[in-house]
């Protein structure tokens, strides 16, 4: 995670309804995040205007890493469901930096994870077509935000038909018509409000399609 649990103590809790924002792209940012509970949304909107959702966050998770960088935030970061997040000053973490080399070099790599999969995922939402980028995108939310249940592996956070759009770069008549073709052959189910998958390695299977 980076900064050790302790420094976390000096942190200021904050709760958030299900939509609220923690930062808007563009925004500069004077704190690094961490998620307490519930699941955060990262989202980055494209050149032709299109909102892409580039990351999914869950507990023990950080966020807000630019502003390391001070530079201003490259996504919007908003709860998705009721979630609970830490904020610590950037003055703060500076100061667990001067003393602890290991964890500058752990924040190094989440930076350079973050934009890795920051980059990936915008990538992903441009290539193969949505059933694909769909099956992807449905299979990894599985291992990420998956728990198990007699009907398969149901996904915890909520989403909304657009958002699972933005996850995959389609429309929403898109989005929802590749779900229903894949729930018809039986690799994907709604159960109330949340998606279910009875097995994610059918699901990976697709991807190689």
């Amino acid at each position: 995670m980076g900064v050790p649990l302790g420094a976390w103590a000096a942190g200021t809790p904050r709760r958030l309804p299900h939509g609220g924002v923690v930062v808007r792209q563009g925004d500069p940012v004077e704190s690094l995040f961490l998620v307490t509970s519930g699941a955060i949304r990262l989202s980055s909107v494209t050149r032709d205007g299109r909102e892409v959702v580039v990351g999914l966050l869950g507990t023990g998770e950080v966020f807000g890493e630019s502003a390391l960088l001070g530079e201003p935030s490259p996504v919007e970061a908003r709860a998705a469901g009721s979630a609970d997040v830490v904020s610590l000053p950037v003055e703060h973490i500076r100061e667990v930096l001067r003393h602890s080399p290991a964890t500058s070099a752990e924040l190094l790599r989440l930076v350079a994870s973050r934009l890795h999969r920051t980059s990936r995922a915008l990538e992903d939402s441009l290539t193969g077509d949505v059933p694909t980028r769909l099956s992807r995108r449905l299979h990894d939310l599985a291992q990420s935000h998956g728990s198990r249940s007699p009907e398969g592996v149901r996904i915890r956070v909520p989403l909304t038909q657009d958002e699972l759009a933005r996850m995959v770069g389609a429309s929403r008549e898109a989005e929802n018509r590749t779900l229903g073709g894949l729930a018809s052959r039986g690799l994907v189910k709604t159960s109330g409000g949340s998606i279910v998958i009875p097995d994610p390695s059918a699901l990976r299977g697709e991807t190689a399609r």
